[in-house]
């Protein structure tokens, strides 16, 4: 057991962006270390235990960094903030446990063909469900660990991420079984032969065509402990317009500023906002994306409803298109069960919990339909596909990962923001505070990224705006039911055949 949890811890460690070293590969020993406890526990119960605390122990360590927002930016005594990531890390280790429960139950009734592909199901549906229960957190997935291979990561615009999960995760259980399946052998190595093979031909192959752009990202890098205090509003604003000002000879037409790069309300006529807008309007050859916090009154009841927003200004200084975030992180924008849970403060600054946006459509100006994800909404596959059913011909993902600090998040988030970009088909630019701002190209390339706590800017001449629709995005309502119907067919299967098993052991 202490010798499979090591391998487990390792592989999710070194598998997942960490302040050491990233093997993407690696990661593909967390799930076969579940695998094998699962073979090799006395019982059902047994197998639970150990998974969950196998999985859990390498949740919290690759999740270290979440105590650094609750403690240093949510003001949490450290003896509280501590634990923050421990207990999150037992929380997703249920599913590693009850994969290897579910394993283990099934093994007794099915060949090993059979129970690697049960496993590929059973591992990619725990990741779809971590990805959609209780708000979700789809983090740490297999996929993610592999974005900086991009060969390994072609067939997510076939299946997505949570079926190329599946099939990775059955390859390394064929494996495992190897010396009781000559054909599962045979499986085990065929599977991700074939998967990294399309994977070379398609990085091979030239991008589709698409109307080119020239495009600037601005990384502010601003001190999060002082962005939202008043006197240092002039000096935030200053900060942007010096480095866009110092781009302008790359001559953009599309510029974008991070996640709440302005620290105040746009939305108002005030010396700051008119400093923006003047400042586009005296170029008047580009269009200006930027985060900032918005407010709208309720005129018959009164309440105020906040929002974590995007602005489009015209080259014309005008707002033309507003997003409001859709996916709000929970205790960042807003507390759940708020009215119970008083005592607890949200990270985020506003003067109350933002409300979320239902309106998925791109922001449109000229030729452009930005398809908008701003911060933790690049890690739900979902939200990109509806931005792009929508009529997105460029994903942008702005953040504010200042939140993280020096840890290995803004990595960790970087790599779910690449699956985003091969899953649609699209280009998806990235910009953000403090890093990682980034050009990831429609296969998952980096063709430009920046570092950590720099300011910075990046422009990228040949931006392609794409209208075609993966496999994976044109079928996305069957290949997203199909799994858990998988799932539960498989389970099914073999509670029909333990009982009939069962039977016949009385007969």
């Amino acid at each position: 057991m202490i010798s499979t949890t090591l391998v487990a811890l390792l592989g999710a460690w070194f598998g997942h962006a960490n302040p050491i070293s990233h093997v993407p590969g690696a990661a593909i020993l967390f799930p076969a270390a579940l695998f094998w406890i699962a073979l090799k526990a006395p019982s059902p119960v047994a197998a639970f235990r150990s998974g969950w605390i196998c999985a859990a122990l390498a949740y919290a360590a690759c999740l270290y960094w979440v105590f650094i927002p609750v403690h240093v930016h949510g003001g949490l005594p450290w003896i509280l903030a501590l634990p923050c990531p421990i207990l999150l890390g037992m929380y997703l280790g249920l599913y590693g446990g009850g994969f290897s429960a579910l394993i283990h139950w099934a093994r007794p009734v099915l060949s090993p063909v059979f129970l690697g592909l049960s496993a590929g199901l059973l591992w990619g549906g725990l990741e779809m469900a971590q990805g959609t229960l209780f708000t979700g957190f789809s983090w740490l997935t297999l996929p993610a660990a592999l974005a900086p291979w991009p060969a390994a990561i072609q067939g997510l615009a076939l299946m997505g991420e949570y079926w190329l999960s599946a099939v990775f995760v059955a390859a390394a259980a064929w494996l495992i079984l190897a010396r009781e399946s000559t054909f599962g052998l045979l499986l085990g190595i065929a599977t991700p032969l074939a998967l990294i093979g399309f994977g070379a031909v398609m990085l091979a192959k030239p991008l589709p065509e698409g109307e080119p752009i020239r495009v600037t990202l601005v990384q502010g890098n601003i001190d999060q402990t002082v962005k939202w205090e008043p006197e240092y509003q002039e000096a935030t604003v200053r900060a942007y317009l010096d480095l866009t000002a110092k781009e302008l000879s790359s001559r953009p037409e599309l510029v974008i500023w991070p996640e709440t790069a302005m620290p105040f309300y746009l939305q108002e006529e005030n010396a700051l906002s008119r400093q923006v807008r003047d400042f586009v309007r005296a170029q008047e050859r580009f269009a200006l994306l930027t985060g900032a916090p918005r407010y709208e009154v309720n005129l018959s009841t009164g309440e105020i409803g906040y929002a974590n927003s995007a602005f489009l200004l015209s080259p014309k200084g005008e707002t033309i298109d507003v997003y409001d975030k859709e996916h709000l992180v929970p205790f960042g924008e807003y507390v759940p069960l708020g009215a119970l849970l008083p005592f607890i403060s949200r990270l985020a600054q506003s003067e109350g919990d933002f409300v979320p946006g239902d309106d998925p459509a791109p922001l449109h100006w000229d030729r452009l339909a930005l398809g908008m994800l701003i911060c933790y909404e690049a890690i739900f596959p979902g939200l990109s596909r509806e931005r792009v059913r929508a009529g997105a011909n460029l994903l942008v993902n702005i953040s504010n990962d200042a939140w993280f600090g020096r840890s290995s998040a803004p990595r960790q988030h970087l790599n779910q923001a690449v699956l985003r970009s091969v899953e649609q088909g699209r280009f998806l630019v990235r910009s953000t505070n403090t890093g990682v701002t980034a050009i990831i190209d429609p296969r998952g390339r980096r063709l430009e990224a920046g570092g950590l706590f720099h300011r910075l800017t990046l422009s990228y001449p040949e931006i392609l705006l794409l209208e075609d629709r993966t496999f994976y995005h044109r079928h996305y309502p069957f290949l997203r039911a199909l799994l858990p119907t998988a799932v539960g067919v498989l389970l099914g299967s073999v509670w029909w055949l333990r009982r009939r098993r069962a039977s016949f052991g009385k007969d």
